[in-house]
C-alpha cells in the first residue's frame, strides 16, 4: 500500500473552557485501538477528512488543566484553503469537546462520595467522539457486535488495510477510514473475504444509506435527545446498546443510560458494589437516583479510571471481561 504523504502543515492555538484535562481526553484506554491515531503524554496524533481531502492532525497540550492550551497542528497534501482550515478546526473542536463548559457538573457533583475521588484524578475530561464523525462510528460498533476485543481489532485491522489509506506526516505513520463510497463499491463477497461474517451485509448497508444521503449527521446531533435516539435506532443493524454509545460520543448527549450489556453490568458491578455481579434494574435505578441530568458522563469517569490503571497494573477480573 502506497502512503500517501502530508507535507503541508498548518497551526493554530486554541484555549478550550477550563478545566480541560488533555490527555483523559484525547486519549481513552477503554476503547479499542485502532491504528488510525497515535498518543504520547501531551500529544496526539489522527487522520480525519474533510470535504474529501485526507488531513492529518496533531494535538500538542502547551497549557494546564486550569489555564488550558492546546497547538493544532493540520497536515494537508495541498495547501488548505480556508474554509476548509476551519471546518476542519471547527470538527476537532467538537470531537474533543473544547468549547464544552461542564463547570454544572463538577459543580453538582464536587461532593458526591463516589465521584469525587475520580474529579481529583480527572477534573476536565471530555468524551471523545471516536473516530471523527458517525460514519466512522457505526464501522466501529459494528465489529464490535457479538466478538471479543481481540476479534475486533482483527476485523477492524483486515478492514483498513484492504480499503483504508495509509498516511505519512510529522514523522508518523498511520491509517484514515475508508468513506461510505469505498465501501458501497465492495461485493458483499470481497468484506466476507476479510472474515467479517454477517457484518458485512450490515458495513455494506449502513454505506450505501450514507451515499444516498438517508442519514445526516449533522441534523441528527442538532437534534434533542429523544429524537436523535429515535433516527439512530432507524440504521440498520444498530441496537439499542450502540445507539446509546452514539449519543453519547457523536451527539454529546450526557444523561443517555438505558441500557447495561452483560460485560459491563459486570465491571460496573465491581466498580460501584465491590461486588461481582448486581441486577441491572438495581444499577440502573441508582445512577438514575444519583446521577440524573448526567448519568452517563458520571459512568464515564468512573469507567475511564480503571482502564487508566490498567495501563500500569495488572487487574485479573478485568482482562477475564475484556479478553484482548
Amino acid at each position: 500500500m502506497k502512503t500517501v504523504l502530508l507535507n503541508k502543515k498548518t497551526s493554530v492555538v486554541l484555549k478550550p473552557i477550563a478545566p480541560y484535562n488533555f490527555d483523559a481526553t484525547v486519549h481513552k484506554p477503554s476503547h479499542f485501538p485502532t491504528p488510525d491515531h497515535i498518543w504520547e503524554k501531551g500529544k496526539y496524533w489522527q487522520t480525519t477528512r474533510i470535504q474529501g481531502k485526507i488531513l492529518g492532525f496533531k494535538l500538542e497540550n502547551q497549557g494546564t488543566i486550569k489555564n488550558p492550551e492546546i497547538k493544532v497542528s493540520l497536515f494537508s497534501k495541498n495547501s488548505l484553503a480556508p474554509e476548509t482550515k476551519q471546518k476542519a478546526i471547527e470538527k476537532i473542536s467538537y470531537q474533543f469537546g473544547f468549547n464544552e463548559d461542564l463547570r454544572e457538573f463538577y459543580e453538582k457533583f464536587k461532593r458526591d462520595k463516589v465521584l469525587a475521588p475520580f474529579f481529583k484524578r480527572f477534573l476536565g475530561m471530555r468524551v471523545n467522539s471516536g473516530e471523527v464523525g458517525l460514519y466512522t462510528m457505526l464501522m466501529v460498533y459494528i465489529v464490535l457486535q457479538n466478538a471479543t476485543v481481540r476479534r475486533t481489532v482483527q476485523m477492524m485491522n483486515a478492514l483498513l488495510g484492504k480499503y483504508g489509506k495509509k498516511v505519512g506526516f510529522d514523522k508518523k505513520e498511520i491509517y484514515v477510514f475508508w468513506t461510505p463510497e469505498i465501501l458501497d463499491r465492495a461485493s458483499e463477497e470481497d468484506l466476507r473475504n476479510l472474515k467479517v461474517g454477517y457484518r458485512a451485509k450490515f458495513l455494506k448497508r449502513i454505506s450505501s444509506d450514507f451515499v444516498q444521503g438517508k442519514i445526516n449527521e449533522e441534523a441528527i446531533k442538532g437534534l434533542p435527545k429523544k429524537e436523535a435516539q429515535k433516527e439512530l435506532l432507524k440504521l440498520y443493524g444498530i441496537g439499542p446498546a450502540s445507539v446509546g454509545y452514539l449519543l453519547f460520543e457523536v451527539c454529546h448527549h450526557y444523561d443517555v443510560f438505558e441500557i447495561i450489556p452483560p460485560w459491563e453490568q459486570k465491571i460496573l458491578s465491581r466498580l460501584i458494589y465491590n461486588k461481582s455481579l448486581v441486577p441491572t434494574k438495581k444499577i440502573l435505578k441508582d445512577i438514575e437516583n444519583r446521577w440524573d441530568g448526567w448519568k452517563r458522563l458520571a459512568i464515564h469517569y468512573i469507567w475511564e479510571d480503571i482502564f487508566w490503571k490498567r495501563k500500569t497494573q495488572k487487574i485479573d477480573w478485568l482482562e477475564k471481561e475484556i479478553r484482548l
